[in-house]
């Protein structure tokens, strides 16, 4: 009787296994053919029915939000597959964006760090957990313009992409007009994307509202989707996106997979009428192009791709009109196009270019910029500030040739769809242009990175790069400062104070806008120096039995050299390993670690006399993982760990370290009288 019982009860166990990966194996195909509605409907029947692989099924409807941009729900289900054990370093990256998108600063720094440990060649956690410290006094910043949710336009799906046509505006939506019925979209569960047209209620006054929403006339409206469009100043040219789909003949399934890639149409108007449209000589097979926009003068066109060759998931570039033809496309460059996703370009009529992006310093997914050319050198992008920009997605600008109000698009919490529409209208106190031409300049803040304080008379060093002098300047109470720049041309900004770790970065200085406070593109962030304080050394890591100095290890060792160049304390390196191996075999292990990196620390040029080594083995580690206990190698490498603490302050040593105190505000430097290391951690 037990034997059959056992029997029957493996039975019943590999039936469920077989059932739930029947289940996951038919959502995987329905996401692959980009069906997320549909395979979210599969994977949520799979939670109900129970006994399932709930990580594995959880994990795959957070991936399913995340392709359909719903944030909160993503952040929520990667949390929930986090909770059952899934620590693969994509879902944390995943988690983090989705944290920051959701405006959970702290945490979403913490597992881009995370992150970091686990892929330390991947720069762009690092990035965004700085990203995530400069929001967070981002949000002080006193605004600029006023919104309200353009609610006539709006409907309970998704409204982008808007620009003036005649009298009218036109926008993208997925939409269904009363009585019309249409396909759905597997990726969304709603309609396919149509482009409309409403007319304001004030012909002056955008910010009133609008009325009369309508479908665009038959040149539009006839594939798998249609929208976003861009007009000629005279509207008699129309580029829009048309996406068609297919059958991939490269796919070996069954079901040939279909992808879904933007295309670029054009058509001019003859007596009222669109011509047919013909395909930009760009649209390809093998990658994107969209969301184009023409110039004010309509002889350039600004447009996205994800075409071989660029800088992140999709850049911007421009094609230039010669003779009635397109030049080959011009990639913007590094200074517009990040390790992220550039999206959205508008040219407004002071050829202003205003885009979204979610790789330049933001407040998470994807917020506006502006730029404009100088000397044909794009200016470095700047943020356009709350409340145009959110934790949310913050994309498709238009703004009024006046400057005064506009649209755009956001999917912020509190519309009535996924992506609405929303108006704005530049306070009446802020009547500066979005870009000084005339009075180019830098200004940020100084900031302590524990608790965001300001730091009052805070030195920053700021050097051009090619020049002999470097200018000195102090903070206010405020950690403010400012100075005039030169457009175009490399800066390397450092923030000092007496017992505070040093900050610094590179901007290309340009004619940055004026609207807001700081313009630099993010806060200098002064770690203190406390005494007893533990500092744990980032990338330090030793060969299996070995306790000498790896050229990886040597930046992190470099950092703290110049720190100790630059403070007179005394120091104690202490190294830490894990609980493996015997306590005397540890203790010994890590005392010559402790000792090979001191070694190397005196190499460099600090006094023997101002640092100890010393090994702890496992006596201190900072989780659980002592002898006998079962733990992941990531919690293992936590105590893996080198570690510096302060020790004394000598300030009779300030002959021997960097003192900032001496040097006044305004006052120009010799560059020369900086030690070659100065600015070596600047980037």
């Amino acid at each position: 009787m037990n034997q059959r019982s056992l029997f029957i009860t493996i039975l019943f166990i590999a039936g469920i296994c077989l059932v739930t990966f029947g289940q996951i194996k038919k959502a995987k195909k329905q996401m692959a053919l980009y069906n997320y509605s549909e395979a979210m409907s599969i994977l949520n029947r799979s939670l109900k029915k129970g006994n399932t692989d709930k990580q594995a099924v959880i994990l795959l409807i957070a991936e399913c939000y995340r392709k359909q941009n719903d944030v909160e729900n993503a952040r929520k289900f990667y949390e929930k597959a986090i909770g059952y054990g899934a620590t693969e370093p994509t879902t944390l990256f995943n988690y983090a964006q989705a944290l920051r998108s959701c405006g959970e600063y702290k945490q979403a720094r913490k597992y881009f760090l995370a992150y970091c440990e686990l892929v330390p060649g991947d720069c762009r956690a690092k990035s965004l957990a700085d990203y995530c410290d400069t929001a967070l006094v981002w949000r002080d910043i006193p605004p600029v313009f006023e919104i309200k949710n353009a609610t006539s336009l709006n409907s309970k799906e998704a409204e982008f992409g808007p620009v003036i046509f005649e009298n009218q505006v036109c926008f993208t939506s997925d939409r269904t007009l009363s009585g019309k019925s249409t396909e759905s979209y597997g990726w969304t569960g709603n309609a396919y994307l149509r482009l409309y047209f409403s007319v304001p209620l004030s012909a002056d006054d955008l910010y009133q509202g609008f009325k009369d929403i309508k479908m665009a006339p038959d040149l539009f409206n006839k594939a798998f989707h249609d929208g976003p469009a861009s007009f000629t100043s005279d509207f008699s040219e129309v580029l829009f996106n048309r996406t068609l789909t297919y059958k991939d003949k490269g796919k070996k399934d069954e079901h040939k997979i279909r992808t879904h890639l933007l295309k670029i149409y054009h058509s001019e108007r003859n007596d009222s009428k669109w011509m047919k449209a013909v395909p930009f000589f760009l649209n390809s097979d093998d990658y994107s192009v969209g969301h184009p926009a023409f110039s004010p003068d309509g002889n350039v066109l600004y447009f996205v791709s994800d075409m071989e060759g660029g800088y992140g998931g999709t850049d911007l570039y421009m094609c230039h009109r010669e003779d009635s033809k397109w030049s080959q496309p011009i990639n913007l460059g590094p200074v517009i196009n990040t390790f992220g996703n550039e999206m959205f370009p508008f040219m407004a009529n002071d050829e202003t270019l205003y885009f979204a992006s979610d790789g330049h310093p933001g407040f998470g997914g994807l917020d506006i910029f502006l730029t404009q050319l100088a000397d044909s050198t794009w200016l470095f992008p700047q943020q356009m500030g709350m409340p145009i920009n959110t934790s949310f997605d913050d994309f498709s600008f238009f703004i009024s040739e006046d400057r005064g109000q506009g649209i755009f698009s956001s999917n912020r919490p509190g519309g009535l769809g996924s992506d609405d529409l929303y108006l704005f209208r530049r306070l009446p106190k802020s009547i500066q242009s979005p870009v000084s031409i005339t009075t180019p300049f830098l200004s940020g803040y100084v900031k302590d990175k524990r608790n965001l304080n300001p730091i009052d008379k805070a030195t920053v060093f700021i050097f051009e790069k090619g020049k002999a002098q470097v200018l000195v300047l102090k903070t206010d109470s405020n950690g403010y400062y400012r100075t005039e720049i030169t457009p175009g041309e490399l800066y390397t900004v450092k923030a000092m104070h007496t017992a505070y770790i040093a900050d610094c970065f590179q901007v290309k200085a340009d004619n940055l806008s004026e609207e807001v406070e700081q313009n630099a593109p993010r806060d200098l962030l002064l770690d203190v120096l406390d005494s007893d304080r533990v500092f744990v050394l980032e990338n330090i890591y030793y060969d299996l039995d070995n306790w000498n100095i790896r050229d990886d290890a040597k930046p992190a060792l470099d950092k703290l050299v110049v720190a100790m160049k630059e403070n007179p304390v005394n120091i104690e390196l202490g190294s830490h390993t894990d609980s493996r191996a015997s306590d005397v075999y540890n203790l010994q292990l890590s005392q010559k670690r402790a000792e090979s990196a001191v070694k190397y620390i005196i190499s460099q040029g600090i006094n023997p006399d101002r640092i100890t080594a010393k090994g702890y083995g496992e006596t201190q580690l900072v989780n659980g993982c002592k002898d006998g206990v079962s733990c992941s190698e990531e919690d293992h490498q936590q105590n893996r760990r080198t570690e510096f603490k302060v020790i004394s302050w000598d300030n009779d040593k300030h002959e021997e370290t960097f003192n900032p105190a001496n040097y006044f505000h305004g006052e120009m430097i010799d560059a020369l009288l900086l030690r070659e290391d100065f600015f070596i951690f600047c980037k």
